[in-house]
């Protein structure tokens, strides 16, 4: 099941999206992305975290659940100081429903797996200015 999982992970589309839900930017993992670098300039930050509340354990949850997670995150992320554009992970798997999250500028890694394993997050994806993007997994996957 472990590796499935990180298959899938490492097979999502992550997108940083405007205000209007239209993509910026897509990566996916040990990809890099000059719309996504560009991004990272435009607010002068070194790189990106995306991450998401939604399914814990990637177990699937119900919408208000997912979006009322996303909201507590979006809160822990303002109170940490790291700007944060909408993200969505659209998975290879037509199956996987697309995921909500954030794409945390310059937050450190330590401070988004903390906050990755207080909402029950298997993983996040780091995304530096220039380099390919990596899947971080936390000690949620690594108890299941």
């Amino acid at each position: 099941m472990v590796d499935e999982l990180l298959r899938e992970y490492e097979r999502t589309r992550y997108l940083v999206l405007d205000d209007l839900g239209v993509s910026r930017a897509a990566v996916g993992v040990g990809e890099t992305s000059a719309d996504l670098d560009a991004i990272l300039a435009q607010y002068g930050a070194t790189g990106g975290v995306f991450i998401t509340a939604w399914n814990p354990r990637s177990e699937p949850v119900d919408q208000d659940t997912n979006d009322e997670a996303n909201d507590r995150l979006e809160a822990d992320l303002d109170e940490a100081g790291s700007v944060i554009l909408p993200h969505i992970g659209v998975g290879y798997d037509p199956a996987w429903e697309p995921e909500h999250g954030f794409f945390a500028l310059d937050l450190v890694e330590a401070d988004a797996i903390e906050l990755a394993i207080a909402y029950g997050q298997n993983a996040i994806v780091v995304a530096e200015r220039g380099r390919p993007a990596r899947l971080v997994v936390t000690p949620v996957m690594r108890s299941s």
